[in-house]
């Protein structure tokens, strides 16, 4: 405000030296007064464009402090970088160190909403975005640099210029915003700082939230499925032994006694399954992409042997690049298609495929059975609209980046496709 208080002081003093005349005061006094006033016209512009971009920061960690999780404060948070910054697009990288994951939002302008995309990233590919840079950064095209930007970021971000700002958040997070294309702006760099420090911290506080729910929720359920093997499940288990004994000692003139004796046996053997089903659903698999492969052929080994349906693992290729929490999370479709065949099916053969089409990887599970409530082939849009398809695994596809295909034949079989890109997935 200094330069303010000048301009005011020279303006009162010309207005002393017009007080005593002179053709010469007046003119100075005239000029200063063009200058003053333009100087308070840029002063009001500058408060007007800073309490915009409060007002669309509060606005953004309002939204923030609303979110239930992670995905959803992403969602609200990129689109106010856009707007706030004017920008083509923004590519937000968060590391987590004490478990040695990165994450990539990238939010892309020119749509309405705009797109919004996330990945999880191997350590080889989040380098191309961990270069060297000063804290606060920018950079153009046309202008010299000491930073120098690696060609993998360029060309998967073309870019004519690019602001960054790269933060830390407690002992286990740091952050790298890119804000591509932005309007120019003298406060700009000071703008991302303030905007990132804020919002960051928001978003990591609800992350440690939702790990901590995740631990307490973990350790709940590895209790209770403890509690189910050692107790209901064990006496199950007895009961439906001591039935399979009366049933052979039962005098064979008494038909309709061993009928049910038998229909009690298939329930509870059906109960105790459906049971192991329920505890394998609770204790999420922690699989490395090395053993992907032979995990699903172990669980569709162990789905042939524990509900009698003839089923094949097929793998065409021998390794797999995906994390290991894509690979629990494909895990856990597999299981959950399988406990379908089972259960709904009444299929006598099913086959797990793994494949890798150009640019996919892919995999299949196939079945004899009754198929599903439609005919022909359905991608995961056609499922969404239509309501229809198997509810969990559509969420959990979606949650890792994939797509769903489901092709339905009624009374000879269906197939679910669940397609991974490579560019997001290894």
């Amino acid at each position: 405000m200094w330069w303010l208080l000048a301009h005011a002081a020279a303006w009162i003093a010309s207005f002393a030296l017009v007080a005593r005349g002179g053709t010469s005061a007046y003119a100075g006094f005239f000029l200063l007064t063009v200058v003053s006033l333009s100087a308070l016209a840029t002063l009001a512009q500058q408060v007007r464009a800073t309490r915009r971009e409060q007002s669309a920061i509060a606005t953004a960690l309002d939204q923030i402090g609303a979110a239930a999780e992670v995905r959803d404060a992403m969602h609200a948070v990129l689109p106010a970088f856009l707007s706030l910054f004017e920008a083509r697009a923004v590519v937000v990288i968060s590391h987590d160190r004490n478990r040695e994951r990165f994450h990539r939002w990238t939010a892309e302008g020119g749509t309405s909403p705009p797109a919004i995309a996330y990945a999880e990233l191997r350590e080889v590919d989040a380098q191309r975005y961990l270069f060297y840079a000063p804290q606060v950064w920018s950079a153009d095209r046309k202008k010299t640099t000491n930073v120098v930007v690696p060609d993998a970021f360029s060309d998967a971000h073309p870019w004519n210029s690019v602001l960054v700002v790269s933060m830390t958040f407690g002992e286990d997070w740091s952050d790298r915003v890119f804000v591509l294309d932005a309007r120019p702006s003298d406060r700009r760099q000071q703008l991302l700082a303030t905007m990132t420090k804020q919002a960051g911290a928001a978003i990591h506080n609800l992350e440690l939230v939702a790990q901590l729910r995740s631990r307490v929720g973990a350790a709940e359920r590895a209790r209770v499925a403890r509690e189910l093997h050692d107790g209901v499940i064990q006496s199950l288990i007895g009961l439906e032994m001591q039935v399979d004994v009366w049933r052979r000692d039962w005098a064979a003139d008494v038909p309709t006694t061993l009928e049910r004796l038998a229909h009690i046996q298939q329930v509870l053997r059906t109960e105790v399954q459906d049971l192991r089903d329920l505890i394998q659903q609770m204790k999420p698999p922690l699989i490395e992409p090395e053993q992907l492969l032979d995990y699903l052929a172990d669980l569709v080994e162990r789905f042939q042997r524990q509900s009698g349906i003839a089923a094949d693992f097929v793998s065409e290729i021998d390794e797999i690049e995906l994390s290991a929490r894509v690979c629990g999370e494909i895990a856990r479709v597999v299981q959950e298609a399988l406990v379908n065949v089972r259960k709904h099916s009444g299929a006598q053969h099913v086959v797990v495929r793994v494949s890798a089409p150009p640019g996919y990887w892919k995999f299949e599970i196939d079945d004899d059975g009754r198929g599903f409530g439609f005919a022909g082939r359905h991608s995961h849009a056609d499922l969404e609209v239509a309501r229809k398809g198997p509810v969990v695994i559509k969420e959990r596809v979606r949650s890792i980046g994939g797509t769903l295909a489901v092709e339905s034949t009624p009374g000879q079989g269906a197939r679910v496709e669940v397609w991974l890109p490579r560019h997001m997935n290894g």
